[in-house]
């Protein structure tokens, strides 16, 4: 079982190398969706759980956020979003903290907002490494307590059927790439390669409550009327329909949104 120490030893030897996500086509794809999610952010308080250099929260910011607060277990993550924001005119309303998003805040003393306070939290990728239920249910403790009542979720999840079709476990074709599966209690294990141009590997780790869309324990946290966002009729994929059919047909990916109640 990976341990805390172990995951982040893991994001900080890929940092220097995964700014080049951005370049494959998942990515592109994903950044329109999940900027689709985010709307109008003007004078929101945002919290990005596991938002590693920061690619989402300076897009909120673009999108009128007043304060995103980035909370990553990987220190080398965040410091390329902190060299980022040094070269950026005006004061950044980007700020970084260390902690764990599957454990509780306050026992991290991680200093954001009050349980409540944001309007919108942000958990991209994050529940592809909750190495167990306890982790997957830790992290929506995190998200449904940040949020204040009405506040929205939005996040990026692998999902089945996708995961286990040939463009993601053979082909690689829109840049990540699955291997050495292995069905475990409740979901199952394996490693993604991203097809970068110096290609990198993660390990990862996947609940069935998670890539089936089942939702069963977020709910217990109040989390309700879940949506995915539709990427069918994206810009995206309407420039390269053929390209992108096999995904149409079989995503691996979805950008998710909810609300807490």
């Amino acid at each position: 079982m990976t341990t805390a120490s172990g995951k982040k030893k893991q994001y900080d030897e890929m940092a220097p190398e995964y700014n080049a996500y951005e370049d494959i086509p998942i990515a592109r794809l994903e950044a329109e969706l999940i900027t689709t999610a985010l709307g109008d952010c003007t004078g929101y308080n945002i919290l990005d759980l596991g938002g590693g250099s920061g690619v989402y929260a300076r897009e909120a910011v673009r999108l009128g956020a007043k304060r995103v607060d980035v909370v990553d277990i990987s220190d080398s993550m965040m410091k390329i979003g902190r060299d980022i924001e040094s070269k950026s005119r005006g004061k950044s309303r980007i700020r970084w903290l260390l902690g764990d998003a599957s454990k509780p805040m306050e026992d991290q003393e991680v200093d954001i907002l009050p349980p409540g306070e944001y309007d919108i939290t942000m958990a991209n990728w994050i529940f592809d490494h909750a190495y167990t239920v306890n982790d997957l249910r830790g992290m929506w403790e995190s998200i449904a307590k940040s949020l204040k009542p009405g506040g929205k979720f939005i996040g990026v999840r692998a999902i089945a059927p996708g995961c286990f079709a040939p463009h993601n476990v053979t082909t690689g074709k829109y840049g990540c790439l699955r291997s050495d599966i292995k069905m475990i209690p409740g979901g199952f294990q394996c490693k993604a390669t991203l097809l970068t141009k110096k290609p990198f590997s993660v390990g990862c780790t996947l609940m069935e409550d998670s890539y089936n869309l089942v939702d069963a324990i977020p709910r217990e946290f109040g989390l309700t009327d879940f949506e995915i966002v539709p990427d069918a009729e994206s810009e995206t994929v309407n420039k390269d329909r053929k390209f992108w059919q096999e995904h149409v047909d079989d995503p691996c990916f979805a950008v998710v949104t909810a609300t807490k109640i």
